[in-house]
């Protein structure tokens, strides 16, 4: 660590017959005497006399330096290592040390040593030992304060030998302050990106909330366009009489489509008359028809024609009954009371062979020649709308129970077109958040198998929400087909106990309100595992409409009669609506009893 320091000055024979040295030559150095068997005497650091010397046992004289020693040392070859056993510190220490007065110089030639150096060293390594294990490589200042505190007072070492004056300083070594500074740099430029990254997600909210606000406007802008231009864009002359207010400078445009509309009509109504004509001709010689009937059979095969080939001569017979104004999604009263001798007995679960009906509008029915009510003319084409909402937080058994019956209610619906047609299937996974599995489609053999994945959570708001959202849109996309839409039924499936509380319910009036959310649809609860009855009783539309698994049943059970009573009820109703009968019947699934007869 350090030079060796001899203490031991000088080293000469004590003389006998001349006259030699009798006294030290500075007064900082201890005379020693020493005998030719080895006994030290110091005559407190004074030499002998000259006659004391002649006559004098003492063969060898030392002189002994008592001056202070300072010196700086590091602890390079026993580092001490931090709290993770891997970093270590570098410890430099200053340290001061003597002879301890002349009994001190005496017991330092007693020893024969030279060096102090590693009686000092060996007594700080002892004692700053394993220090080191209870700081942290980025607690250096603590470590310090800590050493300093243990040689802070003056210690004795043997042999005749002080020390005081301790002074530590400790800094991590370099591998360790590589490291400290890689974390210090990395904390910078975390901080740096922290606040560089509040202007910036400042500024795309700004920048959101005004897309938002220009976005909000343009479809005002468009909404009323559309309102204001509802009446004139039915025909090709209010398409044309709408760009010519569009395009007020362009009149010359405008009067070039009009032309070329006539053109194209009188273009197709003299197809229609030569097709006409040729059809007439054909039946008149192969004597199909009269004389008398040629005027009327004649309009009405052109307007056929017409209607064939694209043209605008219509029947002059009545026009097919239309759709009553009143469209089965606006009709308020879809389900009838229960009456008290309808309702089943609390003390009973619910069977088949009386089970809840839900009974959806018909097409009106008109009175016949003896004053009863005729069956309906035209059966009903309407298209019922059907969402599945399965908790995926269940364990693994259960989804693969849910799964196989998704694929079989997949397979069932692919393989009856009829069926499959009067229904839009739309199928989502329920957990922290509400994942869409199957988009609102007519299942097809194209038509991918909806797959449920397990995922932890349980949020019954984000469900409800999504709902809101995907119903609106979705029935607004299927009236634009031209198509009587029911209101739609959701199964909701629940294994477990929300998130939040009772926080969801908000979300959920905002569903089912009728009188705020007019694609308000009919909720079906089905509790299984820790599902809470309350729950499911309150999630279900009516009383009739919730379910409970029986206590004692196995989850997987309870989620394979789930599965069943899906595919079963989802495929009885699709037969019923290909077959014009709108009206749904609800069997509860084996096992499970009303959800309000469990609590």
């Amino acid at each position: 660590m350090n030079q060796p320091v001899s203490l031991i000055v000088s080293q000469s024979a004590v003389p006998r017959l001349a006259v030699g040295p009798t006294k030290a030559r500075e007064p900082y150095l201890a005379v020693v005497y020493a005998t030719a068997v080895g006994e030290v005497a110091c005559f407190d650091g004074r030499p002998l006399r000259t006659g004391q010397q002649f006559f004098s046992k003492y063969r060898m004289r030392y002189e002994v330096d008592m001056r202070q020693q300072h010196r700086t040392a590091v602890l390079g070859q026993n580092p001490l290592v931090s709290r993770d056993g891997v970093h270590a510190f570098e410890v430099t220490i200053s340290f001061t040390f003597r002879v301890a007065g002349w009994q001190g110089a005496e017991e330092w030639v007693r020893s024969g040593l030279q060096d102090p150096l590693p009686i000092v060293h060996g007594h700080l390594n002892s004692r700053f030992h394993a220090a080191g294990q209870s700081f942290g490589i980025d607690d250096s200042f603590g470590l310090q304060r800590h050493l300093n505190q243990l040689c802070a007072a003056s210690e004795s070492l043997d042999p005749g030998l002080v020390m005081d004056g301790c002074r530590v300083s400790v800094r991590p070594d370099a591998k360790s302050l590589t490291y400290l500074e890689m974390l210090i740099e990395a904390e910078w430029e975390e901080n740096i990106g922290a606040a560089r990254h509040r202007p910036k997600s400042g500024g795309a909210h700004r920048e959101g909330e005004l897309k938002a606000i220009e976005q909000t406007y343009e479809i005002q802008a468009t909404q009323r366009q559309a309102a204001a231009f509802s009446d004139m864009i039915a025909n090709s002359e209010g398409l044309i009489r709408h760009y010519l207010i569009t395009h007020p400078n362009d009149a010359a445009g405008a009067f070039e489509m009009s032309r070329q509309l006539e053109e194209a009509r009188a273009t197709t109504d003299e197809l229609q008359n030569q097709r006409a004509l040729a059809l007439f001709q054909v039946m008149a010689d192969k004597g199909l028809i009269q004389a008398g009937d040629l005027d009327l059979l004649r309009q009405q095969l052109t307007g056929q024609v017409g209607q064939a080939t694209g043209g605008h001569v219509t029947l002059s017979a009545a026009a097919p009954p239309q759709l009553p104004g009143a469209r089965p999604w606006d009709a308020t009263a879809q389900l009838p009371p229960a009456s008290p001798q309808q309702a089943p007995d609390a003390a009973a679960p619910v069977t088949p062979s009386a089970p809840p009906t839900v009974t959806a509008p018909v097409m009106p029915t008109a009175p016949s020649a003896s004053g009863t009510t005729a069956a309906p003319a035209t059966a009903f084409s309407g298209v019922a709308l059907i969402y599945l909402v399965i908790d995926e937080s269940l364990d693994d058994d259960c989804l693969d129970e849910l799964n196989r019956g998704l694929a079989a209610l997949h397979s069932a619906l692919a393989g009856a077109p009829a069926v499959s047609a009067a229904l839009r299937l739309c199928v989502l996974g329920m957990a922290a958040g509400t994942e869409m599995r199957l988009p609102l489609d007519t299942v097809l053999p194209s038509t991918r198998t909806p797959i449920l994945a397990g995922r932890q959570g349980l949020s019954y708001e984000q469900a409800f929400r999504m709902l809101q959202a995907l119903l609106r849109q979705d029935v607004a996309l299927v009236k634009t087909q031209r198509a009587q839409v029911l209101r739609p039924i959701v199964f909701f499936l629940s294994g477990g106990v929300p998130e939040g509380g009772d926080g969801w319910q908000d979300a959920y009036r905002e569903l089912v309100d009728q009188g705020g959310n007019p694609v308000a649809p009919h909720l079906i609860a089905l509790g299984l595992g820790r599902a809470q009855a309350r729950a499911v009783r309150t999630v279900a539309t009516r009383p009739e409409f919730g379910f409970m698994a029986a206590p004692h049943q196995d989850v997987a059970s309870a989620a394979h009669s789930c599965a069943a009573f899906l595919r079963d009820t989802i495929i009885a109703y699709g037969q019923r609506l290909s077959s014009g009968d709108p009206q749904f019947s609800l069997v509860p699934p084996d096992g499970f009893r009303m959800a309000e007869d469990a609590f």
